[in-house]
C-alpha cells in the first residue's frame, strides 16, 4: 500500500502487503466474512456494523479508537433495516435504521435507485452509502409512481426521480 492509506497504521499496512492480514469482507447482502467464512457471533457483527467507516482516501475500514483495520466492501458498507414515517405532506419526516445502530433522518438528496442493486441512500452525514434491505425498500417503493418519462416517489412533499424510463428500458 502507498501513502494513500495514511490513516491505516503502518504495521497493518505491512501485514496487508505481505498477505499475512486475513481479509474481512462485507458481501453484497450485508454478511460479514472472515477469510471467506461468515461470522456467526451476533455481537461481533453488531460491533463491526457500528464501527464501519471510510478513510479520507476512500478505504473502507473498521475503526474503533486507535484501531483501524481495512475491509473489503462488495456493494455498500451499511444496510438499511427499517424505515419510519412521521407526519404527512411537506411536514413528513422519514427516518431510516441503518446497521450502524443509530436511527437517522433520511437525506432525500442521497436517495437513489440502481437497477442492479436496488434502493440506496447516504448515512453518517453523507459519508457512507447504505443499501436498503428488502422490507424497508418496499416501504419506500410503495410510493412509486410514474410520469411519461420517469419513475419517482414522493417523500416530504417532494418528487424524487429514481430513474428515467428510457434508462430503465435500456437496462432490461
Amino acid at each position: 500500500m502507498s501513502d494513500d492509506y495514511a490513516e491505516i497504521p503502518e504495521y497493518i499496512r505491512e501485514l496487508f502487503e505481505t498477505g499475512e492480514l486475513e481479509e474481512i469482507r462485507i458481501d453484497a447482502e450485508g454478511t460479514w466474512l472472515h477469510a471467506g467464512e461468515p461470522f456467526v457471533n451476533q455481537r461481533i457483527i453488531d460491533f463491526f456494523n457500528r464501527c464501519v467507516d471510510v478513510t479520507a482516501d476512500g478505504v473502507f475500514v473498521i475503526r474503533y479508537g486507535p484501531f483501524v483495520h481495512p475491509i473489503v466492501v462488495e456493494d455498500a458498507p451499511v444496510f438499511i433495516t427499517g424505515v419510519r414515517f412521521e407526519g404527512f405532506g411537506e411536514f413528513e419526516r422519514v427516518f431510516v435504521m441503518p446497521t450502524t445502530g443509530v436511527e437517522e433522518e433520511l437525506d432525500l438528496g442521497g436517495l437513489g435507485y440502481r437497477r442492479s442493486g436496488g434502493l440506496y441512500c447516504r448515512v453518517k452525514n453523507g459519508r457512507l452509502q447504505a443499501k436498503f434491505k428488502r422490507s424497508p425498500s418496499f416501504q419506500i417503493l410503495e410510493r412509486l409512481e410514474e410520469s411519461e418519462d420517469t419513475f419517482y416517489i414522493t417523500l416530504r412533499g417532494q418528487r424524487i426521480v429514481l430513474t428515467e424510463k428510457v434508462e430503465a428500458l435500456d437496462q432490461e
